[in-house]
């Protein structure tokens, strides 16, 4: 007989993390659950810690230890195994509160959802803050209108329950080897959720204070978000809903290029040059200069002047200085600032070819 609920808890050196994680899914007020602990290939003590639970709760806690393949093919390792009618993933530094898996089973179960999503609690050194991942004030099933939205926000694949029908396609995964595999899987899970519901609440517990986490990585890895970006269009191609959700992924494409912008800023030379480029191939490459259109670089910056032109300033390389060009033309209006002009796109086409210029044929 199927356990209710999977759990799917990646771990790579956390050993000063993961009994904080491993002991808020023992103290479940829901006790039909399997929780599936994957070591991929840690070197520190995890798995010492790992065994003591299974140990403690062999019909509960089931490791795997498996050669390093980052955070992606730790997952998946573990969704393929599952057997819960449920699945959710839980990040080895993170926890949940006692009752979470309860609530989020017994509410998919009423709804009929096979994509649930709440909220998440992140922790900082010195304070919490609740983060949603689509702006609405009371739970309900999601209609188009709604689901537009969550294109239009970050997300992670934690802090919600997923229908192990969900994952019988075996596209619908983590892209393996790259970091932000977040973002590659997450549009992929509602294009196939037949139903999502949303409750306003806080489900998740996000350990924010790490210092190693990927969000925080300032190597050249931060371009495997180019990877993870048109694996996943390939996807909405593949199954015919690219052109149908042509507004929506230009949305989420274009946020995470320009978010990216300010990454790749603590890469020199050309390097950073060269991450500039493949960055905007994504966005260009799929949506020409439409994604502009949109102001995504207004939306994801708030409307601040000065903001925009400190990212419009990193647009240095091209042949004529693009700082006011991108800004537009502003004025302050009761104390806000608002674009009056559109993006002009011209000056943007000179900040390509000025890249080009500049760096001739990527290897």
């Amino acid at each position: 007989m199927r356990p209710k609920v999977s759990v799917v808890v990646p771990v790579y050196n956390l050993e000063f993390y993961i009994e904080r994680c491993l002991a808020s899914l023992a103290n479940q007020t829901c006790k039909d659950i399997e929780v599936l602990v994957i070591n991929d290939g840690g070197t520190d003590d995890s798995q010492l810690i790992i065994e003591e639970f299974v140990a403690q709760y062999p019909g509960m806690f089931r490791s795997f230890v498996k050669p390093n393949g980052g955070h992606g093919a730790a997952c998946n390792y573990g969704i393929d195994r599952a057997n819960g009618e449920y699945i959710i993933i839980v990040d080895g530094d993170d926890f949940l509160d006692e009752d979470a898996i309860e609530f989020m089973y017994d509410k998919a179960q009423k709804t009929g959802a096979d994509l649930l999503i709440g909220n998440l609690r992140y922790y900082f050194t010195d304070h919490t803050a609740q983060f949603k991942p689509i702006p609405l004030d009371s739970e309900r099933e999601l209609n188009d209108a709604d689901r537009d939205l969550l294109y239009r926000n970050w997300a992670t694949p934690c802090g919600r329950i997923y229908h192990r029908s969900i994952f019988e396609d075996p596209d619908v995964r983590l892209l393996p080897g790259i970091l932000f595999a977040d973002a590659n899987f997450v549009p992929k899970s509602y294009l196939v959720a037949k139903k999502i519901y949303y409750v306003d609440k806080e489900l998740y517990n996000y350990d924010n204070t790490r210092p190693t986490q990927s969000m925080k990585q300032t190597d050249k890895r931060i371009l495997n978000i180019v990877p993870a970006l048109n694996d996943m269009l390939a996807f909405y191609r593949k199954k015919g809903a690219f052109e149908t959700k042509r507004k929506q992924l230009m949305w989420y494409v274009g946020m995470h290029c320009v978010a990216w912008i300010r990454r790749v800023q603590t890469l020199v030379g050309y390097p950073k040059l060269k991450a500039l480029r493949e960055i905007f191939a994504v966005a260009d490459g799929n949506f020409g200069s439409d994604w502009l259109k949109t102001g995504i670089i207004w939306d994801v910056f708030g409307v601040n002047v000065h903001r925009a032109i400190k990212i419009a300033r990193m647009f240095q390389y091209a042949p004529i200085t693009l700082c006011w060009r991108f800004v537009g033309v502003c004025r302050r209006v009761d104390g806000r600032i608002e674009r009056v002009l559109g993006l002009p796109l011209r000056g943007y086409k000179w900040f390509k070819r000025g890249l080009r210029s500049r760096l001739g044929a990527l290897p």
